[in-house]
């Protein structure tokens, strides 16, 4: 199932169940954030240009957006809009968004750490970290690699099918532990050879969680925060399995009719990002601060940085043209724009979307986090191309 189809079936599903919900007034505190020392941002050149954009696009029909853009000239970070329409709480740019399935490559990233420490290997069976009733029960996993998680390439079925996304709506806290999620994937044909071509499948990087767990018998939230965030210090990012929104995330919304009328989507995924496919929060400004990093080889090495960058040409209906996604990596995503290549992912849940590009050739990172979900593009892609435009130009 494309996760375009998935949302919009989960739209008409909430029908009967936002109603219902009753939206919680919070203090003006809640959202109370930051930045570590104190950063500023408003002797930028461009400041006034880059709000600009930000303010004129998000009238257009989103409750509000966050931005991060670093060009010749340094770092930016602004926002526009609402964090909590209810509480009537304005969006500030150190707020922390959920950034789905941008998560893969911070999950990527830990597993090229544990590469470069010896740990495990590309070429390693999946089977060799994964119990045998997990095997057993997945077509393709008793020979698949973990290169083949990392770039969608392993068949392994994806867990997001309808049935999945029947039972995460129809109860409100299902308590799923990963592998609860993974059974969905349980008896799934595998939708080529191994190897084959690209299908991108949630369940790769769910298992890539899993196997992170084993081999270093720790948690996954450690495994985060040891392996990526510490090391980056990046102070606004969080994973959890037990609690996996904390309270000061700014609140989603979705366009139930496709009327401008958003209602908060939380019901929709509150007891569910708890998975390396997709449960990481973060702000826009450490999004940043991490691919930069990335890329320059500041978390992995240089050997593993090749590996996660070769990339090959995505197969026809992959194509994302509008965002310059041609090529893939290992977990991560090549980007062909008039401004040169970039490398990042795209990421969209119930309420949130978002988008990470970092440009190698220009030193210059663009971020956006959205938390109104659409499917109508118009205003990310005019922030998107006007910003890039403004950076470059």
């Amino acid at each position: 199932m494309s996760r375009k189809l998935a949302y919009f079936i989960s739209i008409i599903l909430s029908l009967g169940f936002f109603s219902c919900e009753m939206n919680e007034i919070v203090p003006k505190d809640t959202y109370s954030c930051e930045f570590v020392n104190q950063l500023s941002f408003d002797n930028h050149p461009k400041a006034a240009i880059y709000q600009s954009i930000l303010d004129e696009n998000r009238k257009l029909g989103l409750v509000g957006a966050s931005i991060m853009i670093k060009d010749q000239h340094g770092a930016w970070a602004g926002s526009s809009g609402k964090a909590d329409i209810s509480s009537n709480i304005d969006l500030q740019a150190c707020n922390r968004f959920l950034i789905a399935s941008i998560s893969k490559v911070f999950t990527a990233a830990a597993v090229f750490r544990y590469i470069d420490e010896g740990m495990i290997s590309l070429d390693d069976n999946i089977s060799k970290w994964l119990s045998n009733d997990v095997v057993s029960q997945i077509e393709n996993a008793e020979d698949a690699k973990i290169k083949h998680l990392l770039n969608h390439t392993s068949g392994i079925a994806d867990y997001y099918t309808l049935k999945y996304e029947l039972d995460r709506i129809n109860k409100e806290y299902n308590n799923w532990r990963q592998e609860d999620v993974l059974k969905y994937a349980y008896g799934k044909s595998a939708t080529h050879s191994l190897g084959a071509t690209y299908f991108y499948s949630n369940t790769n990087f769910l298992l890539l969680g899993i196997i992170l767990e084993n081999v270093s018998g720790l948690s996954l939230e450690t495994v985060y925060q040891n392996e990526v965030f510490t090391p980056l210090n990046l102070a606004s990012a969080y994973f959890g399995k037990e609690i996996p929104i904390p309270g000061d995330v700014v609140k989603g919304y979705v366009d139930i009719y496709g009327n401008g009328q958003y209602v908060e989507s939380e019901f929709l995924y509150k007891d569910e990002l708890n998975t390396a496919d997709g449960g990481i929060v973060i702000n826009a400004y450490d999004l940043g601060i991490f691919f930069e990093a990335l890329m320059k080889g500041q978390l992995i090495s240089n050997n593993s940085l090749t590996e996660m960058t070769a990339w090959f040409d995505l197969p026809e209906g992959w194509i994302d043209e509008e965002f310059g996604h041609f090529q893939n990596g290992l977990g991560i995503e090549h980007n062909n724009t008039d401004y040169g290549f970039s490398v990042g992912h795209t990421g969209g849940i119930d309420g949130f979307l978002s988008i990470a590009q970092y440009f190698p050739e220009h030193d210059a990172t663009f971020i956006l986090l959205v938390n109104s979900g659409s499917y109508e593009n118009l205003p990310r892609l005019n922030i998107y191309n006007q910003s890039l435009k403004a950076m470059f130009e």
